[in-house]
C-alpha cells in the first residue's frame, strides 16, 4: 500500500512539472508578437528599395541582402545553389566587361508569410560593352524569396528572372 501512494505521488509530480512546463511555454510564445503581413510587406519593400538603391552604384555591397548560401535560378541554365562568394564573382566578371545602367523598375509585390515573403517587380537596364559600346537591354522580371532569419533579419534565399 505505502508503494502505491508513492507512486501515485511521483505521478502527481510528474503532472505538476508537466503542467508547469508547458504553461511557461505558452507563455513565452505569447510574448513574442507576430508580425503583421502588412509590417512583413512595407519590411521587404523597404529592403527591395534599399538593394536597388544600392545596386544602381553598381558596387558589390548589394549582395549582402542574400543569404550565405541561396537558390537561382537563371534563364537557360540549371538550378544553382550559389554563395555570396560565387555571386560576387560572377558580378565581378560582368562589371570588368560592361558599364551596367539602371534604367528604370517597377514597384515590387509583395506576398507574405511569417518567415518567408516573395517579392517580384519589373526592371529595365542596359549593360554596354566597354570596348565596342555596344548595348544590350534586359527587360524583364525579377522574382525573389526572402527568409526571416534567427536574428530577424531578412535575407535572399532565392532568385530568379523573367526577360521580355
Amino acid at each position: 500500500m505505502q508503494n502505491y501512494f508513492k507512486q501515485k505521488g511521483i505521478i502527481l509530480v510528474l503532472y505538476v512539472g508537466l503542467f508547469s512546463v508547458g504553461c511557461q511555454s505558452e507563455v513565452e510564445q505569447k510574448e513574442t508578437p507576430k508580425t503583421s503581413n502588412a509590417e512583413i510587406e512595407n519590411l521587404i519593400k523597404k529592403h527591395v528599395d534599399s538593394l536597388y538603391s544600392i545596386y544602381d552604384n553598381f558596387g558589390y555591397e548589394w549582395i549582402e541582402f542574400y543569404d550565405d548560401t541561396f537558390t537561382s535560378i537563371y534563364p537557360e541554365t540549371p538550378i544553382n545553389i550559389n554563395s555570396k562568394d560565387s555571386l560576387k564573382s560572377q558580378w565581378k566578371r560582368i562589371y570588368d566587361k560592361y558599364d551596367v545602367k539602371l534604367i528604370s523598375r517597377g514597384e515590387p509585390t509583395v506576398i507574405t508569410s511569417e518567415d518567408m515573403a516573395m517579392s517580384y517587380n519589373s526592371f529595365n537596364e542596359i549593360f554596354i560593352e566597354k570596348i565596342s559600346n555596344d548595348t544590350i537591354k534586359n527587360i524583364g522580371t525579377y522574382i525573389i524569396t526572402w527568409k526571416r532569419q534567427p536574428d530577424d533579419s531578412w535575407k535572399i534565399v532565392f532568385e530568379t528572372l523573367h526577360n521580355n
